[in-house]
């Protein structure tokens, strides 16, 4: 009779032991290189659909440091109790020259865009939706629609013309990329 219990016992502390597992492994965040993710925003509690990570666009003229080298475009959208939002988010590795906006272009055609919000506060959200490696970078919130998001899904080459803030004046910078993976297409059909 004593061997019962004690059984009981360790099938009772195994279940537990298993159900702690799972719920770990259920609240572990995706990797940042998945396809598609969601999170919400615990402040607000908007709910982000983004790319796992944004598209890399690269200087088209060498720059020394590895830092300035890179843009990133990438789409996201919020939803806040059923009301959706899509924004496209730019961010350049330069300080723009005042009062300019980036021009994007998408297979070498200029795209028209809304006015460009300077941070998250635009999509109603406390923090960007993506993380750079460049926290210096000017950052960008475009409210897109659904043709322009079809626009980026067909996309086979991206690019970013900024005018810079230098020194000496202003400068033509140029952030290019081709897209060779399907997430802007996959993120644009969900």
């Amino acid at each position: 009779m004593t061997s019962h219990p004690r059984r009981l016992l360790r099938v009772i502390a195994a279940v537990f032991a298993a159900a702690a597992i799972l719920g770990a492994t259920g609240c572990a965040a995706l990797p940042e290189d998945a396809p598609l993710m969601e999170r919400l925003d615990s402040e607000t509690g908007v709910t982000v659909s983004r790319l796992g990570k944004p598209v890399e666009l690269y200087r088209d003229t060498f720059l020394q440091e590895a830092a300035g080298r890179f843009a990133f475009i990438a789409p996201f959208e919020t939803n806040q109790m059923g009301s959706r939002e899509s924004f496209l988010w730019i961010a350049v590795p330069v300080t723009p020259a005042p009062g300019l906006d980036p021009v994007i272009e998408i297979d070498g055609a200029a795209i028209t865009l809304t006015v460009a919000g300077r941070d998250s506060q635009v999509a109603n959200l406390t923090k960007s939706p993506y993380k750079i490696p460049t926290p210096w970078s000017a950052m960008y919130y475009y409210k897109i629609d659904d043709a322009m998001l079809a626009k980026l899904g067909a996309a086979s080459k991206i690019t970013i013309r900024v005018t810079e803030a230098t020194k000496s004046g202003t400068a033509k910078t140029i952030f290019s990329a081709p897209i060779t993976d399907s997430r802007l297409k996959d993120f644009a059909a969900r």
